[in-house]
């Protein structure tokens, strides 16, 4: 096989002509929650670059929009789009990327991609799975995943089995239009701003006035279209930016307390403790061993 498959490194798909490899997918777990810091740079790829998760959720902006992707649900970010990972909780799944040229070998299956949209130039969607087709595609792609680990390769088992997932892709399509979780555009309003302001320490009722709606009406708007309390995105911006400080600063605890408008540093620590599950000692001790 071409690509370089499984790798340490994470990429959903890379720039850098020669270097663009036609394939590639890698597993998300528990590492990648240490591994990937968010938000990532603005990526854009030469491939189509696809993203599925059995359960957790990834936040990614593409072209603005900000796109929440949660358990048995896909996305396709069709070549050249620019994409970023704003937030990204709790994730098993797959994610890589394909170029259409790899995957079609025959008249017919290039025929197939001619109908399918999400490879098109247009934006990104996001498709949900009920639970026994989600169980097909996670079987499709481990079966991806352990042939991109296996010697010697097969290109074939992995066009076939690819070829099925988009297959699946494209028959769910339509029902992925009418249920993106953010079509509502004071969700995306909404996310877009408290992803970028996790270091404000602000309140509901101050988000709801910068966007000029009553705090109830957003509050059932991002619970109706992201299934969590506005509470819920705030805490969790909140914990990102204290990540992203002990990661990337040499900054102690009560001045990244301070950064995050938690003037108290054993409230920030318990808070910390509750969302991580490790001290933001440990944490910061444990991504300072790991290389991205």
């Amino acid at each position: 096989m071409h690509a370089a498959a499984h790798s340490g490194t994470y990429a959903m798909g890379r720039i850098g002509g020669s270097q663009m490899v036609p394939f590639s997918i890698r597993l998300l777990d528990e590492h990648c929650q240490l591994a990937i810091s968010c938000p990532t740079p603005p990526m854009r790829s030469g491939n189509h670059n696809f993203l599925f998760l059995v359960k957790g959720e990834v936040l990614i902006e593409t072209e603005s929009v900000q796109q929440l992707v949660g358990a048995n649900e896909c996305i396709i970010i069709p070549t050249g789009n620019l994409f970023s990972i704003r937030y990204f909780k709790d994730c098993f799944g797959y994610m890589g990327s394909f170029s259409t040229d790899f995957l079609c070998t025959s008249p017919a299956v290039a025929g197939i991609y001619k109908g399918i949209a999400f490879v098109q130039a247009g934006g990104s969607r996001i498709t949900r799975f009920d639970h026994s087709r989600s169980g097909f595609v996670e079987m499709l792609l481990e079966r991806v995943m352990a042939e991109t680990l296996s010697v010697p390769q097969s290109d074939d088992v992995i066009r076939a089995n690819m070829n099925s997932f988009l297959v699946e892709m494209a028959a769910e399509s339509e029902k992925a239009t009418a249920n993106n979780q953010l079509p509502n555009a004071l969700s995306n309003r909404f996310m877009k701003m408290v992803f970028e302001n996790g270091q404000s320490n602000l309140s509901a009722a101050e988000y709801a006035e910068k966007l000029d709606v009553s705090p109830n009406h957003l509050s059932k708007t991002i619970k109706q279209n992201t299934g969590h309390p506005v509470t819920y995105w705030i805490n969790e911006s909140a914990m990102m930016a204290a990540k992203m400080l002990l990661k990337n600063t040499d900054l102690t605890m009560s001045e990244i307390a301070e950064q995050l408008g938690m003037m108290d540093p054993s409230y920030f620590a318990r808070r910390f403790r509750q969302h991580e599950r490790m001290t933001p000692t440990d944490y910061r001790r444990i991504v300072r061993g790991n290389s991205i």
